[in-house]
């Protein structure tokens, strides 16, 4: 491992200190060199009891309850200082590390938190990783990275962050294929007296026989009305393209267009022959945009192609840019249409274009079926947005599936109902269980009419505190089914209770624990004043709590909504059954999918912190 860091010294002051590494469990001390301007220079090793008093002083001169968590690894110790005024130095520090495996899992952990630094303006990362077999499973609990399989055995993991918060290292999870659908668990149990957590990771081989990829049947049901004009109606046309291009010739289609009125392109689902092909491509070429937005009558046109259940999954891709104007518009009528349709084998996934979309309708439509609403914003790139969900879902594994945890007693998993498995796709399914020991899971479904099962044996652990990120997923999947809830049924005082109690243990932003962000900008503003009050260069420790705050928000803002106002946006979604359109509503929507498809271990608050299974809340410049 090679890593390489600037420490940038913007004040008019020079800095001195020191250089502390907290040192990874399967590092190899013995070849650790560091280089300061390119010349080796000489660090010291320290034991953990040696740094143990190093970081509990540390954690008593800064207040700082995150660095209780490097108590017991060994330090790496090192002057790098002094760093002139406006200057920057530059150090390169190498070492060797052995990666162990525990329970056919292989864990990778890169320090990027460390003693006393602040967020890091730029970080780049990659791993190259290969092995002698097939490469099953590929999981960062912590951060989001981005993963390129090169072949089965080749992938390599990348991440380009800025502003990234030193706050928590990067692990890497990965396994060796062993089975067509290979699977990990991981579990969380601190305390032996309280339930645990458990996080159950699944996902296809990398290369599967494509005799087992499972025929489907897709219906396109675009809005083709007035306000589809211009570039909307040629992003669609593209994306259009894009699927019909993408389908296998024992998969059938079929194209539905609306307006006013409602438009089939072949008045039946038909292979993707070459005619067939052929003639859809000059079918899209020559849409039109012009009339009202007839949505009723286009989803009960789509729904009665397919009336009964078969062994090919049914998928509904669903696109329009407005409210309903024709037809039945009544939107409790029309969610009571489609669901007296019967079709509830079939899925929805909905896009709505722009702001003037109803969201309550897209999204109650798309959960009610088990597929997902997405949205595309003003300016942003339709064509991307169906062709990257097409991608996922052209593929399936397997469909209808179950999971049974056999005799762990699990309950509060989520998601309550699986999605289908495609290829390339990983599934994630979180719970909290009674009974620890040995188990057989058994995870079952559809490969077309055959009835699959696949076994595996995994052990619900007693005391484990090394998984810390499960709970806090767990935490933020639970969040957002319980809003949901919400959402479709209307408030009780138990589901609010619940996400009450739950944000505020693990800072989570919801519309019910919005005060949190009125909190964290009081306490975050007390410390500016302070800031402002004393010499520049002097409280750079008092000031980095406001800058990483500005950051995050900047973070959440970029990452969660493309610069959208993300505090803002889940502060302001409807609890309440509504009919809701406009930007708030579509940012809402956007915000809540973000949160129920999280895969990593998020803070959103720079003043609340959980340290070993602990919550520590900063108060009056202290952590309590």
């Amino acid at each position: 491992i090679t890593l390489e860091q600037t420490f940038a010294n913007p004040s008019r002051f020079r800095l001195e200190g020191e250089y502390l590494f907290a040192i990874p469990d399967e590092a190899n001390v013995n070849d650790f060199y560091l280089y300061i301007d390119g010349k080796k220079t000489k660090g010291r090793v320290l034991d953990a009891g040696q740094a143990d008093k190093i970081y509990t002083d540390i954690v008593r001169s800064m207040r700082d309850p995150a660095l209780l968590e490097f108590v017991g690894h060994g330090l790496f110790k090192a002057r790098i200082f002094p760093i002139e005024a406006n200057s920057e130095r530059k150090i390169e520090l190498s070492y060797n590390q052995v990666i162990r495996n525990d329970a056919d899992m292989y864990r990778f952990t890169l320090p990027i938190r460390q003693c006393g630094q602040g967020s890091i303006s730029q970080y780049h990362m990659k791993i190259e990783l290969k092995a002698d077999r097939e490469l099953a499973n590929i999981y960062s609990p912590s951060h989001q990275v981005q993963i390129n399989r090169k072949d089965a055995r080749h992938v390599t993991i990348t991440m380009e962050q800025n502003n990234i918060e030193s706050t928590k290292d990067l692990i890497i999870y990965y396994s060796l294929a062993e089975n067509e659908i290979n699977a990990n668990l991981f579990t969380f149990r601190p305390r032996t007296d309280k339930d645990g957590y458990f996080l159950f990771y699944a996902s296809p081989k990398y290369q599967i026989d494509q005799k087992k990829i499972i025929s489907k049947d897709f219906i396109f049901v675009i809005d083709v009305s007035g306000s589809m004009q211009g570039e909307k109606i040629e992003q669609a046309r593209e994306a259009l393209k894009f699927c019909i291009n993408g389908l296998n010739k024992e998969d059938r289609f079929e194209i539905i267009t609306f307006s006013s009125s409602v438009n089939n392109f072949q008045k039946a689902l038909k292979k993707a022959g070459q005619d067939e092909i052929e003639n859809a491509r000059y079918f899209i070429n020559n849409l039109d945009a012009n009339g009202g937005t007839n949505i009723n009558e286009a989803m009960l046109t789509a729904l009665r192609l397919k009336t009964e259940r078969n062994e090919r999954p049914t998928n509904i891709v669903f696109l329009t840019d407005g409210l309903p104007t024709e037809g039945e518009q009544d939107i409790n009528s029309i969610l009571a249409n489609i669901k007296n349709a019967g079709n509830d084998f079939i899925r929805i996934f909905s896009f709505g274009v722009g702001y003037d979309v109803n969201t309550f309708l897209l999204d109650k439509i798309s959960s009610d079926s088990h597929g997902s609403a997405n949205y595309v914003k003003p300016g942003e790139n339709i064509e991307r947005e169906i062709s990257t969900l097409f991608a996922k879902i052209s593929s399936p594994v397997l469909t209808d599936p179950q999971i049974d945890f056999a005799n762990a007693n699990v309950y509060d998993v989520y998601p309550q109902k699986l999605p289908d498995i495609f290829q390339g796709q990983s599934v994630i399914v979180v719970g909290r269980y009674r009974n620890p020991g040995n188990t057989t899971i058994v995870l079952s479904g559809k490969q077309g009419n055959i009835t699959r099962k696949f076994e595996y044996n995994m052990e619900f652990k007693r005391r484990d505190s090394d998984n810390d990120f499960v709970d806090n997923i767990w935490a933020n999947r639970k969040v957002s089914h319980l809003l949901t809830q919400i959402r479709f049924n209307g408030e009780n005082k138990e589901l609010v209770e619940s996400v009450k109690a739950l944000g505020e243990e693990y800072g989570i932003v919801t519309p019910y624990t919005s005060y949190l962000v009125t909190e964290q900008q009081e306490e975050l503003a007390a410390v500016e004043r302070e800031v402002l009050n004393l010499q520049a260069g002097v409280s750079g420790r008092r000031m980095q709590s406001v800058q990483k705050a500005r950051d995050k928000k900047a973070e959440m803002d970029e990452e969660a909504l493309g610069g959208g106002g993300f505090f803002d946006a889940i502060t302001q979604t409807a609890a309440a059954p509504s009919a809701s359109s406009g930007k708030g509503a579509v940012m809402s929507s956007r915000v809540q999918k973000k949160i129920a498809n999280t895969e990593q271990s998020t803070e959103m608050l720079i003043t609340m912190k959980r340290v070993i299974n602990k919550t520590f809340y900063l108060k009056n410049g202290i952590w309590t």
